[in-house]
C-alpha cells in the first residue's frame, strides 16, 4: 500500500510551490524536476490569474538547502511579478535569502556579464544570476501579438 502511494505521488505533478518542497524533500523527485513540473502546471492555468495565484500563495516548507530555498522564493516572487499577481508574503522570509555567494545558472564564466545584466530582480536579490526568463518552458505563455508573422509575399503571378 505504501509503495503504491509513493508511486502515485511520484507520477503526479506538484500543483503548488508548497508541494514542490514536499516532493523534493521526500526524495520522490529531484528539486529541479519538481520545479519544472510545477511551472508547467502554472503555465497551463494561463490566463486564469486566480488559479495561478493559488499555486504560489501557500508557503512551502524550507528545505534546509540554501540554494533550493532561495530558488523557491525567487520563483514565487518572479511568477507573481511576471504575470501580474500578488507577491506572497512568504517569499520575503529570511530563509529565501540565505545564499551567501553568487550563484550563476548556467555556471559559465563567459556568460557571467550577461547573467548579471539579465537576471530578474527576484533572482538577483537572492544572489541567483540567470537569464531574463529563467522559468521559460515549452508551455510558456506567449504575449498576444509578440510573435509577428512575416508579410505574405506572392511568388509568380
Amino acid at each position: 500500500m505504501q509503495n503504491e502511494l509513493s508511486r502515485k505521488q511520484s507520477m503526479s505533478r506538484p500543483q503548488t510551490l508548497k508541494e514542490v518542497a514536499t516532493v523534493a524533500m521526500s526524495g520522490l523527485k529531484t528539486f529541479g524536476n519538481a520545479i519544472d513540473e510545477f511551472i508547467d502546471e502554472f503555465y497551463l492555468d494561463h490566463p486564469n490569474k486566480r488559479m495561478q495565484q493559488r499555486r504560489i500563495d501557500e508557503a512551502p516548507a524550507t528545505t534546509g538547502d540554501s540554494l533550493q530555498d532561495a530558488w523557491l522564493g525567487a520563483v514565487g516572487e518572479h511568477l507573481a511579478r511576471r504575470w501580474a499577481l500578488n507577491v506572497p508574503a512568504w517569499t520575503r522570509r529570511p530563509e529565501h535569502y540565505a545564499v551567501r555567494r553568487p550563484i550563476f545558472i548556467p555556471d559559465s564564466r563567459a556568460l557571467r556579464p550577461v547573467l548579471l545584466a539579465e537576471s530578474p530582480a527576484a533572482f538577483r536579490s537572492r544572489m541567483l544570476f540567470t537569464f531574463a526568463e529563467p522559468l521559460q518552458r515549452a508551455r510558456f505563455p506567449r504575449d498576444p501579438g509578440s510573435e509577428k508573422m512575416p508579410p505574405h509575399s506572392r511568388t509568380g503571378s
